[in-house]
């Protein structure tokens, strides 16, 4: 009999500390703030942009934050939405973070409201806290190749692209703009940015949208050039074999003057936040917002950033929400601009 009522003892004690833990992780809990392993969603492959901002942010607050481990988790699948779904059926309080992107919200809107794909989340479960990754895309092309030379094609024929898949913040912004220019463009689907560059260079497609960081090393190098900012503003930073080059925008006063209108619609916000889930604490959200605040401050992320040529944009809670929610109203009327 006291063997017996050992053994139940030994067993009350295991079960407590998992019952007091929510299986959530206890982001709620006053506890969960002030310590523990965090691990960050990445719903993009290892080696990306997204992945490299996720374990730079990691890296930067576990140091700033060494109450707190950080550790990456590369969750893919269908563009971003199999890390999202995943994370909005989590317990609210978990200790998780979402790494949450631009593109999967528009996705998931569009899907919503036109039955492009199948969407099995609500993306309002996830409650973006802070801006961590704010990009520019790209127009990169083969050297030699114009945007004169791409809109002809585009309004001859049919531009192949490569940077995401089809209805990608990509597409919708570089598709849009052609669309408004009498052009026509058809996505190429290729996983991962590797591969979707590797596909401009081998002429596989006429044209690669990508970030920064993906093809500065072949505009160094002289194996693509960058032909267009889908911005407001011209780009600088790319260095080519001949020396320092500026894009030319597709709106403002910067724009390409092979453009035959401003472009702004099609400038959609890209890049992401830190998330957490919707119905988190109060004390959860604004000890992420000031642990990403921190983050932004440190050299070791900011002037990492621009070494990447990323945009040191920052905005936090309820502004971060709205700005999002601005960013899916435009994306929405890009769509209907490809004609949806």
């Amino acid at each position: 009999m006291k063997k017996i009522l050992a053994l139940l003892l030994i067993m009350a004690l295991l079960v407590a500390p998992l019952a007091a833990c929510g299986g959530g992780g206890g982001g709620g809990s006053s506890d969960a703030t002030e310590g523990g392993t965090i691990r960050i969603i990445c719903p993009f492959g290892v080696g990306g942009t997204a992945d490299a901002i996720a374990r730079r942010f990691g890296a930067v607050a576990g140091e700033l934050f060494p109450e707190f481990t950080f550790i990456v988790d590369n969750m893919t699948g269908g563009d971003g939405f199999l890390g999202a779904s995943y994370f909005s059926e989590l317990p609210t309080d978990t200790t998780d973070l979402l790494l949450f992107g631009y593109g999967v919200a528009y996705r998931h809107d569009i899907g919503l409201a036109y039955g492009t794909e199948v969407v099995d989340f609500d993306r309002h479960e996830i409650q973006p806290v802070a801006v961590i990754d704010d990009r520019t895309w790209i127009v990169y092309a083969n050297i030699g190749t114009t945007v004169e030379d791409i809109l002809e094609l585009g309004r001859e024929g049919t531009v192949r692209m490569s940077g995401g898949n089809p209805l990608s913040d990509p597409h919708l912004a570089f598709g849009s703009l052609l669309a408004a220019e009498g052009g026509d463009v058809i996505v190429v689907p290729y996983d991962g940015g590797a591969l979707q560059r590797q596909a401009l260079i081998n002429d596989e497609v006429d044209v690669f949208i990508g970030t920064t960081q993906a093809g500065m090393e072949e505009v160094e190098a002289g194996i693509i050039v960058p032909i267009l900012a889908i911005s407001e503003h011209a780009f600088s930073g790319f260095v080519t074999p001949d020396g320092p080059i500026t894009v030319p925008s597709v709106a403002g006063a910067d724009r390409h003057e092979a453009l035959s209108q401003d472009h702004t619609e099609s400038v959609l916000p890209a890049g992401g936040f830190i998330a957490v889930r919707r119905g988190a604490s109060d004390e959860w959200v604004e000890l992420w917002i000031e642990v990403v605040r921190a983050v932004w401050a440190d050299p070791e992320f900011y002037e990492w950033m621009e070494e990447i040529m990323l945009n040191n944009f920052q905005l936090y809670g309820a502004e971060a929400e709205a700005y999002l929610e601005e960013a899916a109203t435009r994306a929405m009327n890009a769509f209907r601009a490809l004609g949806g």
